[in-house]
Order: structure tokens, then sequence, then C-alpha cells
């Protein structure tokens, strides 16, 4: 008579467990799909530059490399940063983004922040390849955010092997060095561009991007 009730009490305990550990995996699962659902950042990625400094190319004075491998480095930057599922990846390029190149990007101090920013992009990325010899070469990468202009991160890694190789490099520099940086970085909030006033509330709220924070009017003691 008392078998029954023994199992039975047997048998909910381990229901019990049961539910518990269902119940921590779907916490757990909630937090990671939480944790995934931070909203992705719109990056202008945009062509990469080339700075040859082989010998062939100095007793030639011209480049030896081929415009094809250069656009593939782009190219390949863009496909990785897009399969990171961190980021929205705006190529000017292809969007129609015109504006006159007095200075190589990695000269003109940020210019680029002000034609991604009209592609509506958060974030600039441009990148170089140096050419060292036939067979040795650097990736130099370097994202800005556009609203404040400020450098966020910058990384550069050697490679041996020819241009055929670029591609590849430039894959290796983001998954390696590139993306573990900028994941280790607070995301700023992103400004606000038009704010409306909620009718009922009577506080400003921003309608773009929806959600991010409106910088407050001066005081009435603020002078300036």
């Amino acid at each position: 008579m008392n078998a029954i009730p023994i199992r039975s009490r047997v048998l909910s305990r381990a229901f019990v467990a049961l539910c518990l550990l269902g119940s921590l995996g779907l916490q757990g699962s909630l937090a990671a799909a939480n944790e995934s659902a931070a909203p992705a950042v719109k990056i202008a990625v945009f062509d990469f530059e080339l700075d040859d400094l082989s010998a062939a190319s100095v007793i030639l004075g011209q480049s030896t490399t081929s415009s094809d491998s250069l656009r593939k480095v782009g190219e390949a930057a863009r496909k990785e940063l897009a399969k990171s599922g961190r980021y929205v990846v705006i190529d000017p390029s292809h969007d129609g983004a015109e504006f006159s190149k007095d200075k190589a990007l990695k000269d003109c101090g940020g210019c680029e922040s002000a034609v991604a920013s009209r592609l509506g992009a958060d974030q600039s990325l441009i990148g170089l390849v140096r050419r060292v010899s036939q067979t040795d070469y650097y990736l130099i990468v370097q994202v800005r955010d556009v609203h404040s202009g400020k450098v966020i991160a910058q990384e550069a890694a050697n490679f041996a092997g020819g241009e055929e190789g670029w591609a590849s490099g430039v894959r290796m520099l983001i998954d390696h060095q590139l993306l573990p940086v900028t994941a280790a970085q607070p995301q700023a909030p992103s400004a606000c561009k038009i704010a409306d006033v909620n009718p009922v509330s009577g506080h400003a709220e921003c309608v773009d991007p929806q959600g991010a924070p409106v910088e407050p009017p001066p005081s009435r003691d603020d002078k300036s």
C-alpha cells in the first residue's frame, strides 16, 4: 500500500527537478536572446585605399596592384561585418555618395563622416592596404563615430602573401582584432535627429531614430 505513494513522491520530485532545469534553460535562452537583440549599428564601409611601397612600384613609377584585388578587400570587409550580425553595412559606392577626394581618406581627418552621415550611418570604416613587397603587406582599418567624429577603433596587422590573399587577410583582421575590440566598448546612444513633443506628457521624444535620448533644453539660469 505504501509503495504507490512513495513512488508518486519520487516521480513528483523528479518532475519538479526537470521543471526547474527547464526554467533555468529557458532563462538562459532568454538572456542570450536579449543579448543578441541589441540593435545593429549602421556602418558605412568605404573602399580600401592602397599605399604601394614595393620595389616594383618604385622602379616602374606606378602601382603593380590589380584594382580588382583592392575591390575584393572592401567587399570582404563588408561581408564579414554583416556576417557578425552586429552591423547593418552601407556601401557608399552603391548609395550615390558623391564627394571630392582632394586627399586620401586616411589623410583627410575624418572627412568620410559627413558622407556616412548623409547615408544614415552611425559609424564609418576606412581601410588601407600598405604593400611593402610583392609578398608582404599591412592591413589597417579605422572605425569612427559619425556623430562625435571620434575614432573608436583602429587595428592593423602584417601578413605574408600576394595580393590574391588580401581579402582573406582583412577577414582575419576583422574577426580576430576589430570585432573583439568593438564588442568590449559600450555602445553610445544614437544622436536624435528629429524630436517631437508628446501632446499628453509635454515631453520631447525622439522619433528618428525612435527612442534615442533628446538633449534637454538649456536651463533658464544659463545666460549663454
